[in-house]
């Protein structure tokens, strides 16, 4: 008996302190988590709500920096367009903050699209992407995702 309630003691804690607990990179990977869902719907609103005002984003499917939000979300609305099937495997994520108030991810993707045509394509990319606190709110201020040779 005294080791049930020895675990349900811990259990109860447990659930209870790990908000609390959590740090800068848990943080972020609470907020960035629902984005996969998001690319995957074609849902630029959502996709690109994550990012800051004077957010810049440097993608390899585009041949110059977008920078602001409203652009971002323009470019994936058209992206999604142009891609009506898609998604994204993350490999290899790692994640190291700067304080309290800085994420930066690094990670590898496969990113798998089908076009208006159905044609199928398979992209090995590499990208960062930075977060900052900002007003009590992580967002991202940053993002490069390159295609790997």
């Amino acid at each position: 008996m005294t080791r049930f309630i020895a675990i349900l003691f811990t259990s109860i804690v447990t659930l209870f302190a790990t908000p609390v607990w959590a740090g800068p990179i848990e943080e972020v990977a609470q907020i960035a988590a629902p984005r996969q869902q998001a690319f995957q719907q074609g849902n630029a609103e959502n996709f690109a709500a994550a990012f800051a005002d004077n957010a810049v984003l440097q993608s390899s499917f585009s041949p110059f920096r977008i920078e602001g939000k409203e652009a971002i979300r323009a470019y994936f609305t058209q992206l999604f367009q142009m891609y009506p099937k898609r998604s994204f495997v993350v490999r290899q994520p790692v994640a190291r903050a700067y304080g309290d108030d800085l994420v930066v991810q690094n990670a590898y993707a496969v990113i798998s699209t089908t076009n208006e045509k159905g044609e199928p394509k398979t992209y090995d990319t590499r990208g960062n992407t930075v977060w900052k606190k900002i007003d009590g709110r992580w967002q991202i201020i940053d993002q490069h995702i390159s295609r790997l040779p």
